[in-house]
This record gives C-alpha cells, sequence and structure tokens, in this order.
C-alpha cells in the first residue's frame, strides 16, 4: 500500500473514532492485552456501582470485505453459532424494523459453570453509509427462564463498523457484563479473553470469505 493510502486509511479510522466515540477520554484508559492475527484485545476496568469493578473487553480488527457482509452477519442471529464458541442455539425472537431486532442465546458451557442464556435487543445504527453502530442490550424477564440455565442480564455489546476504503473495513467489539464473576478471575479472565479473540478471529475468516 502506496503513502497515499496509507494516509487515507489511517485519517478514515481517526475520522470513525471521533464520530462514534461517546467518551474520548474513558476510551484512553483501555491497556493493551493482545494481538494475534491482525486482531488487537483491549481491557479496562469498569466501575459499575458502590466500588463493584467489572472488566470490559474489546476487539479490533480490519477485515477484507463490505459494509454489506459485515452487517448482514452481525444482524443475523442465527449465524452467531458459526463463530463465537459455546452457543448451542441463536435464533430471531422478533424483528421490529430492519433498524432493531430482538434475539435468543443459549450457552452450553462446560462444568462447573452453569448454562447460559441471553435474550437481548439490537439496533443498528446506519445513517452514514460508510460507518454503522450496532447497540445490543440484554433484557432479563422478556422470555420465561429455563430450569438449571442461569439468565445473562447486565450485558452490554457495542459493534461498531467503518469503511476504511479499498475493500477493508475496520470493526470493533466492546463488551461488558455488569455482574461480577462467579469464580476467581484469575481462574476465569485467561477463560474469557482466550473465548473473545478466538470468536473474533472465526468472525473475520467468515466475514472474509
Amino acid at each position: 500500500m502506496n503513502t497515499s493510502k496509507l494516509k487515507k486509511t489511517g485519517a478514515a479510522i481517526l475520522l470513525f473514532v471521533m464520530v462514534t466515540s461517546s467518551n474520548l477520554i474513558a476510551a484512553e484508559n483501555w491497556e493493551k492485552i493482545e494481538s494475534k492475527s491482525g486482531i488487537t484485545i483491549y481491557e479496562r476496568w469498569v466501575n459499575v456501582s458502590n466500588n463493584v469493578f467489572v472488566k470490559e473487553r474489546k476487539g479490533e480488527m480490519v477485515i477484507t470485505g463490505t459494509m454489506n457482509s459485515v452487517l448482514n452477519t452481525l444482524n443475523d442471529p442465527s449465524k452467531t453459532k458459526i463463530w463465537m464458541e459455546n452457543v448451542s442455539d441463536a435464533y430471531l425472537i422478533n424483528k421490529e424494523s430492519e433498524k432493531e431486532w430482538s434475539s435468543y442465546t443459549y450457552f452450553s458451557l462446560p462444568w462447573p459453570i452453569e448454562n447460559r442464556d441471553m435474550v437481548a435487543v439490537s439496533k443498528l445504527i446506519y445513517n452514514n453509509p460508510k460507518y454503522a453502530t450496532i447497540e445490543m442490550v440484554s433484557k432479563e424477564n422478556a422470555l420465561p427462564l429455563k430450569k438449571s440455565v442461569k439468565r445473562l442480564i447486565d450485558y452490554k455489546a457495542t459493534w461498531k463498523i467503518a469503511d476504511i476504503g479499498n475493500g477493508h473495513i475496520f470493526v470493533s467489539l466492546s463488551a461488558i457484563s455488569k455482574t461480577p464473576p462467579e469464580f476467581p478471575r484469575f481462574i476465569m479472565d485467561p477463560i474469557v479473553r482466550g473465548a473473545f479473540l478466538r470468536n473474533l478471529l472465526k468472525l473475520k475468516v467468515i466475514i472474509s470469505i
């Protein structure tokens, strides 16, 4: 890639961050954890209430594809089973509009962790052909609880997608659960961090096909 194209790509990413970031000061608190196969993972501590701190994770990558190829994958809940580990069931519950939908996800997790499920509402903001954001927020009582399955609550994920030109798309995912982990962090952090990275690696592959 020549110097001119590099400058244009860098400017596009910078502009995207400026347009989509709602808290640039908070964004400075991210700590780079790992980079692998073009994916960079960040983490930061968030005080959710009464000095209760949880970790928020973010992954960033540049893929070969189009805005449509990325959005068509992320907007289809059933495709979650393809790229997300331990998801044995995922489907659309209701599509309120082209830019808002609710979904169900079931996580079959290894012992001793309880199986979990989640109902979430996703909203797409796509007012510019080169930039899009998807906000996913969990809903606690949207569907009846299942026996021996723990419902994920207080979960939020944000996708940021930008067309940076030359057939390349910048993709960022940040995710946080305000519920503290049930097991010690020295056990859970490597497990969650590893799954987060592997999920993005799989997503990158299927979108780039």
